[in-house]
C-alpha cells in the first residue's frame, strides 16, 4: 500500500512538472545543467542560451548546427517578429555545433521487482502530458521545421532533434528515476540528479558540446476536464515570446477557427478530418445543429418524424459520412426540459449508419427498441 501511494504520489509530481506553467528557475536549471556535463564526463557549456518557447529552441538548435539556410519560413512565420529577431540576435551560428551529448536518466536493468510499478508510472505520466501539452507541441514544431529529406545534405540533421535532447515526452523515465530513489531501490548519479533538477525547474532542452539551448515554460496552459489541451475562445497553450497553440479538446486547430466565426463552409472543407469534426462541432454549439445540417447540404434521411418520448417535438436524421470520415448518422432533437431562460436546447447525437429512421435512432440512443420508444411517457 506504502508502495502504490508512493507511485500516485510521484506520478502526479511528475505530471505537474510536465504541465507546470509560470516562469523558469533558471539558477536551479543551470546549476542542473552544470551536474549533467560533470556526471557525463564533460566540461560545461561556455555559452547557455535561454529562449522562449520549444519553437525558439527548435529554431535556435538549427542555427547552433549551422542549418540557418534550412529555416523554414513557416517556423519563423510562428513567433511574432520582435521575438525572432531577438532569437537571432541571441544565438550564435559560429562556430558550429553537431554534438548532442547523450542523456540516461535510468540505471541499467533495474529490479524486477518493480518493473510492473516502472512501466505504469511511465505510461500514466506519459499519457497525461501528451494529452495537456507534448503531442501538441511537438507536432506544431514537426510540421513548422525543416523536413528530414535534407538529412542527405546535412548529416548533422539526426543529431540535434528537433524538440531537444530531453523533451517533455521523456519525463516518464525522469519519474521512473525519481520513484526508484525514493524506494531506496537506485541512487542516482550526478548526471541523473542533474537531468531531474533540470526537469523541474525548465522546459525543453538542447545540451550540446560547448552550449546549451534552455526553453521557458508555458506563461498560460488551458485544459478541459479530461486533462486535454483546450481552450473554446482563445490559445490553449501560450509562451512568453508569444508563441502560441490553439486547441478543442486535445485536437489542434488554426487559429481562426477558435477565435472567429468562420463559415460552415469553410469548416466542412477542411482536409484534417480531426479539425473539420471539431470546427462543426464548435459552431454548432454556437449556431444550432440545424444551422450546419443546412448550409452544409448533407442529405437527410428519412422523414422528419415527432419524438415520442417529447411531445410537441420532431426528430430529424441526417448522413455525415464527409465529416466524420465514417458511415455515420446526426440524429437532431430537443432537450425534453425548458432551460431557465424558458428556451429548449437542440442537441445532436451520433448513431450507427445503418439506422435510417430517427424514431428507430432515438430509442437505439437510451437502449430501447422503437416500439418501447413510442409508449415512452416522457423522456429529459
Amino acid at each position: 500500500m506504502e508502495q502504490r501511494a508512493l507511485l500516485e504520489s510521484v506520478r502526479d509530481e511528475w505530471i505537474g512538472h510536465g504541465l507546470a506553467v509560470g516562469p523558469a528557475d533558471r539558477v536551479a536549471a543551470e546549476a542542473g545543467v552544470r551536474d549533467v556535463y560533470l556526471g557525463a564526463g564533460r566540461r560545461p557549456p561556455e555559452q547557455i542560451i535561454w529562449l522562449g518557447s520549444p519553437m525558439a529552441g527548435s529554431i535556435g538548435a538549427d542555427i547552433r548546427a549551422g542549418r540557418f539556410q534550412v529555416v523554414t519560413r513557416r517556423a519563423w512565420r510562428t513567433l511574432p517578429e520582435q521575438a525572432a529577431d531577438a532569437l537571432v540576435d541571441r544565438v550564435p551560428d559560429d562556430p558550429q555545433e553537431t554534438d548532442l551529448i547523450m542523456l540516461d536518466p535510468l540505471p541499467s536493468g533495474p529490479d524486477r521487482r518493480w518493473r510492473a510499478s516502472l512501466d505504469r508510472l511511465g505510461r500514466e505520466v506519459a499519457t497525461a502530458v501528451a494529452a495537456g501539452l507534448g503531442k501538441a507541441v511537438g507536432q506544431a514544431v514537426d510540421q513548422a521545421a525543416a523536413t528530414w529529406q535534407e538529412a542527405w545534405q546535412f548529416p548533422e540533421e539526426w543529431a540535434l532533434p528537433r524538440l531537444g535532447a530531453f523533451p517533455q515526452r521523456a519525463l516518464p523515465h525522469l519519474a521512473q528515476l525519481d520513484f526508484l530513489e525514493r524506494l531506496g531501490a537506485a541512487e542516482p548519479d550526478r548526471h541523473g540528479l542533474g537531468l531531474l533538477q533540470v526537469a523541474r525547474s525548465a522546459g525543453e532542452w538542447w545540451p550540446m558540446r560547448d552550449s546549451v539551448i534552455l526553453t521557458e515554460r508555458p506563461a498560460e496552459l488551458h485544459r478541459d476536464a479530461e486533462g486535454r489541451l483546450h481552450h473554446p475562445t482563445g490559445p490553449a497553450v501560450a509562451y512568453p515570446d508569444g508563441w502560441r497553440l490553439w486547441a478543442w479538446h486535445g485536437v489542434a486547430m488554426p487559429r481562426e477557427l477558435i477565435e472567429e466565426d468562420v463559415p460552415v463552409s469553410r469548416a466542412v472543407s477542411l482536409r484534417n478530418s480531426e479539425q473539420r469534426r471539431c470546427a462543426v462541432e464548435r459552431l454548432a454549439g454556437r449556431a444550432g445543429w440545424h444551422r450546419i445540417v443546412t448550409e452544409a447540404g448533407w442529405p437527410q434521411v428519412g422523414r422528419e418524424a415527432p419524438d415520442p418520448g417529447n411531445p410537441g417535438q420532431v426528430l430529424s436524421l441526417w448522413c455525415v459520412e464527409r465529416l466524420y470520415d465514417d458511415h455515420l448518422h446526426l440524429l437532431l432533437m430537443t432537450n425534453g426540459t425548458v432551460e431557465r431562460d424558458g428556451t429548449r436546447r437542440e442537441f445532436g447525437e451520433l448513431v450507427p449508419g445503418w439506422i435510417r429512421d430517427p424514431v428507430h435512432a432515438a430509442a437505439w440512443q437510451i437502449g430501447l427498441t422503437s416500439a418501447q420508444y413510442r409508449q415512452s411517457t416522457r423522456r429529459t
